[in-house]
């Protein structure tokens, strides 16, 4: 080290361990005219692009500055503390990347959720956090990353998935022993609101669907009407097969994964997943009109009709795209409709579903099984909302409530007297 870096070295007292506006990561034990200084290393000068230190001194013999050290690496707010299974040498990086092509390989984890998770490590974490070793990650790098994202426009919703990546990877890492604590759960992640769908009113979706009829395919057609009466998800009507239709049935036991010229299927999320939905009598109707119109075009176009199989398909039989089917027709119907219908996903038809049918006083378990989830609990707390019937009907029993209890009739006899 030069004597010009030296003379710049701050004289801190060991005791001093809160960082000042930057978190440590890393350290390193340097001596100078027989005193012994620790070094470390926090990260780059966002402006210059330099790599920054801070410096502790007055340790007399390099003893004492490694058990320093030491109880640097190993202090909650300055990193998680080298686990009996840690490398030295094990980057933050390279440890994410690797624990998600583990769950991969396991089975785990789906391959979408593959490509957001390497998406957000590669994008988000990677830049800031990628170089420092594992097992000195400490809360405030972790804090810093959530400010560095928020400050640079990345939406809230973003950094909370960033956040519970973060923290989930992290955990795993404790449990493999590779450090010794969670440094993400000294941290505070920030807050995101939920996304709340749009509910259409049955007059609007009475507007959408008839619209559908004039404008799309048969089978489109018949897609958003049994999307709309089952509560489907997409991807799960757009895997099903000609044989899932047995009349008055859909037997749903795989889900489409990738769309396009060679598409993928797998199961469903989970057991409940794969389940017949006994469908409305407007939806076996569309659907038979449907497979009328899938003969009528393999006999009109011959030998270019690829049929695949499926019971949802394009015009040459192709299995259809799900980002085409929301970006070139779901969406621009809702464009031309824009004063009598408001903008909804398709996925929305999914909560409509389950509040229809917990205001027509549908049993719990009864919405959780026909929309595939394992707890009644989870359906009730994420698909069924408030809506006008729902708070007419409050209304009118809690009038009943006041009625028998006297109340108006009180009030009446007052103004009397």
């Amino acid at each position: 080290m030069s004597r010009r870096k030296l003379a710049s070295v701050r004289t801190l007292p060991p005791q001093e361990l809160q960082p000042r506006g930057w978190s440590l990561s890393g350290t390193c034990i340097v001596q100078r005219n027989r005193k012994f200084y620790v070094a470390c290393y926090a990260g780059r000068d966002p402006a210059t692009g330099r790599r920054r230190y801070k410096w502790y001194s007055g340790f007399a013999s390099r003893r004492e500055a490694d058990q320093f050290a030491r109880q640097l690496q190993h202090h909650p707010l300055f990193g998680a503390g080298a686990g009996p299974n840690a490398s030295a040498h094990l980057r933050t990086q390279d440890y994410l990347q690797s624990w998600t092509r583990e769950r991969v390989a396991r089975g785990l984890i789906r391959p979408k959720t593959q490509e957001l998770e390497e998406m957000l490590i590669r994008c988000y974490i990677a830049p800031r956090l990628g170089h420092v070793p594992l097992s000195r990650l400490g809360a405030p790098a972790i804090d810093g990353l959530y400010t560095f994202l928020l400050d640079g426009g990345t939406s809230r919703s973003t950094v909370k998935r960033v956040a519970q990546l973060l923290h989930t990877a992290l955990e795993q890492a404790v449990k493999a022993g590779r450090i010794l604590k969670n440094p993400c759960a000294s941290t505070t992640p920030p807050s995101a609101d939920e996304y709340e769908p749009t509910l259409p009113t049955v007059q609007q979706l009475q507007v959408y669907l008839e619209d559908a009829r004039a404008t799309t395919t048969p089978a489109e057609y018949a897609l958003y009407v049994t999307a709309a009466g089952t509560g489907a998800r997409l991807r799960e009507l757009l895997g099903l097969s000609e044989e899932a239709f047995d009349g008055q049935c859909i037997n749903i036991e795989r889900t489409l994964r990738r769309a396009g010229r060679n598409p993928a299927y797998g199961k469903p999320k989970t057991k409940r997943g794969q389940r017949t939905v006994l469908l409305p009598g407007k939806a076996v109707e569309a659907m038979r009109a449907a497979l009328v119109w899938k003969k009528e075009q393999r006999l009109r176009l011959g030998e270019q009709y690829r049929d695949s199989g499926l019971l949802f398909v394009g015009p040459t039989g192709r299995p259809l795209n799900p980002s085409n089917l929301r970006n070139r027709d779901h969406f621009p119907r809702l464009e031309r409709l824009a004063e009598k219908c408001p903008r909804f996903r398709l996925h929305d038809l999914r909560h409509l579903q389950a509040t229809w049918l917990n205001a027509q006083r549908v049993d719990a378990r009864h919405i959780a099984d026909r929309l595939g989830h394992s707890r009644a609990s989870f359906t009730q707390d994420r698909y069924v909302h408030a809506d006008v019937r729902s708070q007419e009907l409050a209304a009118e029993i809690s009038n009943t409530l006041l009625i028998q209890t006297g109340v108006l009739n009180g009030a009446t006899a007052t103004r009397q007297a």
